[in-house]
């Protein structure tokens, strides 16, 4: 049975024995035993039926033939290297169409100026964001990316961590005046309380007592899926709310809000970059992730 050769690496081999005029020259340069060099020229004339070398013990000089292999060889080899440099530039090209989607809000954590920095450092590519306050199927809706607050039950997809938020219970302090300080979250059912009809289950609060994660049902005059607006209400008098502590931070600084109700604080909720495992090939969106990631790390250490 004829032995398969390698013509590519033949070729190879070949131009850098032309290069040293020596075997054991080219031995040397390409880290192979003599033996494997002179195997592989072997191979190239018997493929081309041709003789590329004339060797003596003292010298070794090019054939008529082997100086056209060798330019042939050369242009074949060159043209070879091109087209995997363009395929690894096609690869490595940031461009096309982004689509992520995200909650309503989460623009407060400033994601936003990421995503600016990212694009005008990548003019070609295109990003669709579509923020809704429901489970996205990335697969079946065509998304490439979701930000994604909580617990994340599928695990079919990558999540990196990007952000962590605080919740924390807020009202006004003239609602408190009007209808007293809850000592305890089990006292919220007595209370008017403002739901937020974003999360999965409305109305059923959730707190730490004695290192364990409790919950309260409680029913409320008012309910919305927009936090920022539940804060407004809040702020205004009408009840107490529950919600991401970036909602409320700036309405806390001015006073408007007062929170409460702390020693039962959840911990800490991360924030994360979800995206399909089949997702990992495209470099665009590596890029875009990794830019994210990096941004938010310098955002935080700043």
């Amino acid at each position: 049975m004829e032995r398969k050769i390698d013509l590519i690496k033949a070729m190879r081999t070949f131009l850098v024995v032309v290069e040293q005029m020596s075997f054991s020259g080219a031995a040397r340069q390409l880290n192979i035993v003599v033996s494997a060099v002179s195997r592989q020229v072997a191979d190239l004339e018997k493929h081309f039926d041709c003789t590329l070398l004339y060797r003596t013990t003292r010298a070794m000089q090019l054939t008529p033939e082997g100086r056209f292999y060798q330019d042939e060889f050369k242009a074949v080899l060159d043209r070879l290297d091109a087209l995997e440099s363009t395929t690894q530039a096609r690869r490595q090209s940031i461009a096309g169409h982004l689509r992520i989607t995200s909650a309503y809000n989460i623009d407060q954590l400033g994601i936003q100026h990421h995503i600016a920095d990212f694009l005008k450092q990548h003019p070609e590519v295109r990003l669709s964001w579509v923020m809704v306050n429901r489970y996205v199927n990335l697969i079946e809706e065509g998304f490439d990316l979701a930000l994604r607050v909580g617990q994340l039950p599928d695990s079919s997809f990558i999540a990196r961590d990007y952000h962590t938020i605080g919740v924390c219970f807020v009202a006004s302090q003239d609602y408190l005046a009007e209808h007293g300080l809850p000592k305890h979250p089990k006292e919220l059912v007595n209370h008017k309380m403002l739901i937020d009809g974003s999360n999965r289950q409305p109305g059923r609060l959730h707190y730490i007592e004695n290192g364990r994660e409790q919950q309260v049902s409680v029913q409320g005059q008012i309910e919305i899926n927009q936090g920022p607006v539940l804060g407004q209400l809040a702020a205004a008098g009408l009840g107490i709310a529950q919600l991401p502590d970036f909602m409320v931070k700036d309405a806390i600084n001015r006073g408007e809000l007062v929170p409460i109700l702390e020693e039962f604080s959840l911990p800490r909720i991360q924030v994360s970059l979800v995206y399909p495992a089949s997702k990992l090939t495209d470099p665009t969106l590596r890029a875009f992730i990794d830019h994210l990631l990096a941004a938010q790390r310098q955002q935080s250490s700043g």
